[in-house]
């Protein structure tokens, strides 16, 4: 049982870490993210607070949401485009400008 157990988590781990590029791929590609440029640095931190990605920033809990009310688990463009309207930071700038500026916009 122990095993079984062991065998289950290992895969659990695996699925969530190989589900996590995908949607960093997703941004860039739907964005055309320049090589060296801010966002392409930011990696999981478009999203998550820390580069372990662990807890989500204001950005990503509004793409939460958005895959939340698709009832979907993969990020797609549509879902983006959504989000683009919002201030997730309540910074004064929406999420589309901070992308247009080369600006993460899930950081103050």
């Amino acid at each position: 049982m122990k095993r079984l157990s062991m065998i289950v988590i290992l895969c659990s781990i695996a699925v969530i870490a190989d589900a996590l590029p995908k949607f960093s791929a997703t941004f860039k590609e739907h964005y055309k993210v320049a090589k060296g440029s801010n966002l392409d640095k930011a990696g999981c931190m478009l999203c998550h607070t820390s580069p372990k990605g662990k807890a989500l920033n204001a950005y990503g809990t509004d793409l939460k949401a958005q895959l939340k009310a698709a009832g979907s688990k993969k990020l797609s463009s549509d879902m983006l485009v959504k989000v683009e309207p919002m201030d997730s930071t309540k910074t004064g700038m929406t999420n589309g400008q901070k992308i247009k500026k080369d600006i993460n916009p899930g950081i103050k």
